[in-house]
């Protein structure tokens, strides 16, 4: 485990909140923050301008966030990481597990989370 701070936008917007009262994304994403001093945690509307987000549209279920690396001033210190869709428990729990972790090197998140990375 290292100590690198960050920034963590979620998405709030209809498709990605949980409609599950037993999924609870951001409770665990706020209980790693608070481990970190200078981590953030920022709960924000639509993250991708994704059509799935606009109203009336036909979409997919999941959260989305992004990742940002920062120094002690937080100031970004590398690339940000978009992370999505998070469909289940499994996924939160392995997205929790990696921020806690805060390695933050993309490349330990399974395919499938990695937005724009995903496996073929």
């Amino acid at each position: 485990m290292t100590d690198q701070p960050f920034t963590v936008a979620v998405c709030q917007a209809d498709p990605c909140r949980p409609h599950d009262p037993g999924f609870a994304l951001l409770p665990q994403l706020a209980a790693i923050v608070r481990q970190r001093p200078q981590s953030v945690l920022v709960r924000t509307g639509c993250l991708l301008r994704a059509p799935r987000c606009q109203p009336g549209a036909a979409h997919d279920r999941g959260c989305y966030l992004v990742v940002q690396p920062c120094d002690a001033r937080r100031r970004p210190s590398g690339a940000a990481i978009p992370i999505g869709p998070v469909l289940t428990r499994a996924d939160a729990e392995a997205v929790a597990a990696w921020l806690a972790d805060a390695d933050l090197d993309a490349d330990r998140l399974n395919p499938r989370l990695r937005l724009g990375r995903q496996a073929a």
